[in-house]
Order: structure tokens, then C-alpha cells, then sequence
């Protein structure tokens, strides 16, 4: 079982500038009561966000679990491999694009979906994505190699399975054929 997180340098960035605008706030100070009262709330929320963004740095957040029943997104439900179709990487296209890995799913697939997931469905990166730019380089090469040695290893098993099952069901025909 391997388990990739996002990547926290962003977020290393996103707290300092968020300490920054709350020590901002909590020097402004105010003469009537009614502005008192919002900037008590504003330096509220402030510290609330910051101390959210502490939290998230200090615990890292799970991107993806991998074993070999399948792979388990955020904290969405196990997707197995047997029920994934393909997976397609999308490259960075100009500056605005983003790398990620999206999987297709047989038609008979059904799954539990999340609010973002149901969103995210009607647009490119589809219900079941793993984003690539959200993770280092190193990681995002080691989750790609790994989600494609599993599914390659379950396509191979299946197509091996047809096989066998075709020349076992063609050479009883033949054996038909002879006896009669």
C-alpha cells in the first residue's frame, strides 16, 4: 500500500502570506463602534484561516491511497481496478493547463459520488482524476508509474483469461467437428 500527499510548498507560501495579513488586521484598530465590531470579526475569521492553514501544514493532506484492490482519491470511495477502462494523462497545454491523470470507467461501474465529484464530471478532469500538479515532480512520476504497472497488470490478466478461454471454446468446436 502507498500512500501520496499534496504538495506543501505551496501552502508554505499561502500560510506566511496569510500571518502577514493577520498581523496586518490585528494592528488596525477603529473609533466607532459599528466598524469596531466588523473589524472584530474580520480579525476572527483572519485567525481562523491561518490557524486552518497551520493545521493543513502540519498534518498533510492524502491525495491518493494506492493498493492492489484499487485506489482511493481524497477521501472519495475505493475506485478497483477492475472497474476502470482506461486511464488518460492530460499534459499542461500553454500556461493555464494542469497535468493529471483521469480514469474512464467500464459502463457498468457504479459509485457513490461527492458534490465536487458530480461537478467535476462535466468537465475535463471527470469524477475520478488524480491531479499531478498538486503533488512534487518525484511523486507525481511514482503515482503515475504505479497506476499504470497495475492497470497493465490486470489488463494483461484479462486478456490472457480471453485467450484461454477462446482456444478452450474453439478447439471443443473443432473436437465437434470431428466427430461428426
Amino acid at each position: 500500500m502507498k500512500e501520496f500527499y499534496y504538495n506543501r510548498k505551496k501552502l508554505r507560501n499561502w500560510t506566511i502570506l496569510s500571518l502577514i495579513l493577520l498581523l496586518g488586521v490585528l494592528c488596525l484598530s477603529a473609533n466607532t463602534f459599528v466598524v469596531s465590531v466588523w473589524l472584530y470579526v474580520v480579525k476572527i475569521f483572519a485567525l481562523l484561516f491561518y490557524l486552518g492553514m497551520f493545521y493543513v501544514y502540519i498534518n498533510p493532506q492524502r491525495l491518493a491511497k494506492i493498493d492492489d484492490e484499487g485506489i482511493i482519491i481524497d477521501s472519495n470511495e475505493k475506485l478497483k481496478w477492475a472497474d476502470i477502462e482506461k486511464a488518460e494523462r492530460f499534459k499542461k497545454k500553454f500556461f493555464c493547463g494542469r497535468d493529471f491523470i483521469r480514469f474512464k470507467l467500464k459502463k457498468n461501474a457504479k459509485y457513490h459520488l461527492r458534490f465536487m465529484q458530480k461537478l467535476s464530471a462535466t468537465i475535463k478532469y471527470g469524477a475520478f482524476s488524480v491531479p499531478l500538479y498538486a503533488m512534487t515532480k518525484k511523486d507525481a512520476a511514482a503515482i503515475e508509474k504505479e497506476i499504470y504497472k497495475h492497470l497493465t497488470v490486470g489488463s494483461k490478466i484479462k486478456n490472457t483469461v480471453k485467450r484461454v478461454l477462446k482456444t478452450f471454446s474453439s478447439s471443443k468446436s473443432k473436437t465437434k467437428s470431428k466427430k461428426k
